[in-house]
């Protein structure tokens, strides 16, 4: 009972100042590639990529990859190294900014019956942000990033998963965004299956003390490959 009172003081604690400063609200979707490389027994290599584009005004909000290298130390933890570069381009128009992301994470998967598994991720992310005034251009902002989320999946059927997520996010010096998420996957055919998901996040605007409200519809289409095959099971 402690340890779960004290997951849900993570995720609450920084909405109890969320009031403070203005909110714009704004509604988008969110379009992803999702490959999964099994390259062994215990290494595979995740590929995302992420279109993310607003309703009104109907524009580019941001475009993502991400390339993270995972190795399983255990049946229930998994770690990882990766790289993420997104590319937002300004409101107003004008060069796209830039930011390289270097991350290192941790994945602790508790089943808690034979359909339900609950997922616990830590992720330490460094990022380097482009300065976003041109004609002043400066050295890349470097700043730290934690982000906790705890994620849970319903498998109904063999074809059929529910998802759900929640996930806080911080810079050393204060709140950073909340995320919560709720999708339904469907199995297609083998290694081959597709998400719909609705996100909402409270996210605390770049350098202003304003936040934004965001409601998101998003797709993902998921791809497995398996390069390393299991070795056939002896027959006694």
């Amino acid at each position: 009972m402690t340890k779960t009172r004290s997951i849900l003081l993570l995720i609450l604690l920084p909405l109890a100042h969320l009031a403070s400063g203005q909110t714009t609200h704004e509604r988008g979707y969110w379009l992803r590639a999702y490959l999964r490389v099994q390259l062994s027994e215990r290494w595979a290599w995740h590929s995302e990529l992420d279109e993310r584009r607003l309703l009104s005004p109907g524009r580019q909000w941001q475009l993502i990859t991400h390339q993270h290298l995972h190795y399983r130390l255990a049946r229930p933890l998994d770690v990882a190294l990766g790289l993420s570069y997104p590319r937002q381009p300004p409101a107003s128009g004008g060069r796209a900014l830039q930011e390289w992301r270097g991350f290192g994470e941790a994945t602790l998967t508790t089943p808690l019956s034979s359909r339900v598994r609950l997922q616990n991720r830590l992720r330490l992310e460094q990022r380097w942000l482009e300065p976003a005034a041109a004609e002043q251009p400066g050295p890349w902002e470097s700043r730290g990033r934690l982000r906790y989320r705890v994620q849970a999946d319903w498998q109904l059927t063999p074809a059929w998963k529910l998802r759900a997520s929640d996930e806080v996010l911080f810079h050393p010096d204060q709140f950073d965004q909340n995320r919560v998420y709720a999708g339904v996957e469907r199995q297609l055919r083998a290694g081959f299956a597709a998400e719909l998901g609705y996100l909402w996040f409270y996210q605390h605007r770049y350098h202003r003390p304003d936040y934004f409200s965001r409601d998101v519809l998003r797709l993902t289409l998921f791809k497995d490959l398996r390069l390393h095959r299991p070795p056939p099971t002896p027959q006694g």
